[in-house]
């Protein structure tokens, strides 16, 4: 066989060997890859970009109309009596001079300033009988000074009746007349009760000074300083909001409620859909975050007790830890090592780990 021949043959005995060799290198190499592909599959996320503005926070309170105790007017008596016609309910609108009472005027207080002018008469004859004395020598200055004493007294007494008489006192039957326009707050007495001096007949609210009493949990009042806006809403008027100020929080639980009061002033127009009694809504502003850092609260998850946002950077998803301030709404108020424009994981979270390829839906 030629020397041709034999090489010719080396190499075709060769061909099986050599595509062993090719199957041994070549295809092995290609595994891994596929594994790693099948170990690392790329995840179907949709994205969206951190914010950046200016954000309140709203607590949603309810709160109680009632009339403003701070110009609420007390309809007392200054002296004994009995109601001989109360014409009047709680709740009722009254008008400035319009009767509100009738009372019988105890007999001894009518006569009382009777007693008194003749008291002042007595002391006025006492110190002028006195002068002509001490000009006689009959008398000293010392029994002057106290004829002089008992006239002022009496007179000072004449005085206050005197004021007194214009709410009734010296007269038989007395009429109580509203001094303003007004709303009846509240009834103490009856028709036929005698009285002492000095009875609450009944209390009497102006309609334009209201207050209303919102009920707030413990763990948000701090939040709440005075100043702070309110917006309150009332069935009544479905679609008005009036616009309002805390005027102070009360530090104190309150026990009927176990929240604790935060007392609004209503004044003038603020106060016309409303009425004592009513029961109202209200978004209650507490804490600002300037330049705070929005994100949609579905981008949080939870990862080994902390909360988590998914940062996306050229197709990696990465764990970002952050701390939550606020959550209000279907968003939330964040702060960590993130910023604002960055792209994160908004739908799909909860499926990623970090380091997990991802591609947008």
């Amino acid at each position: 066989m030629s020397r041709a021949g034999k090489a010719l043959g080396r190499v075709l005995s060769a061909l099986p060997l050599i595509a062993l060799m090719l199957s041994g290198w070549i295809f092995p190499a290609c595994l891994p890859s596929a594994a790693a592909s099948e170990e690392s599959p790329e995840y179907a996320v949709s994205i969206s970009k951190i914010t950046q503005k200016n954000v309140h926070e709203w607590l949603h309170v309810y709160g109680r109309v009632g009339f403003d105790d701070a110009v609420v007017q007390n309809i007392n008596l200054a002296y004994s009596g009995q109601v001989i016609r109360l014409p009047l309910l709680a709740g009722e609108l009254v008008k400035k001079g319009q009767v509100l009472a009738e009372i019988a005027v105890d007999p001894s207080v009518a006569s009382a300033y009777q007693q008194a002018l003749a008291g002042v008469s007595f002391a006025e004859s006492e110190v002028a009988r006195t002068k002509k004395m001490l000009a006689g020598q009959l008398a000293t200055k010392f029994q002057l000074a106290a004829a002089q004493k008992r006239l002022a007294d009496a007179r000072s007494q004449l005085r206050q009746l005197r004021q007194l008489r214009q709410k009734g006192f010296g007269k038989s039957i007395h009429l109580i007349r509203a001094a303003f326009d007004a709303v009846v707050a509240s009834v103490s007495v009856q028709a036929g009760q005698r009285m002492a001096a000095g009875t609450t007949l009944m209390q009497l609210g102006h309609p334009d000074r209201l207050k209303v009493i919102l009920g707030v949990e413990p763990v948000d009042i701090r939040r709440i300083k005075a100043g702070n806006t309110v917006l309150l809403h009332t069935a009544s008027a479905p679609g008005t909001i009036i616009h309002a100020s805390v005027d102070r929080v009360l530090h104190a639980v309150n026990p009927q409620t176990r929240l604790v009061d935060v007392l609004v002033r209503l004044v003038g127009k603020q106060a016309i859909p409303f009425l004592p009694g009513m029961t109202v809504s209200a978004e209650l502003a507490g804490r600002d975050f300037p330049h705070a850092l929005l994100v949609p609260r579905s981008a949080l998850v939870q990862q080994g007790g902390k909360t988590v946002l998914m940062r996306v950077d050229k197709g990696i998803a990465y764990s970002v830890p952050v701390d939550v301030l606020l959550e209000q709404g279907e968003h939330a108020v964040i702060t960590g090592d993130i910023a604002e424009g960055e792209v994160i994981v908004i739908d799909g979270v909860a499926e990623l780990h970090d380091g997990d390829a991802v591609r947008v839906k």
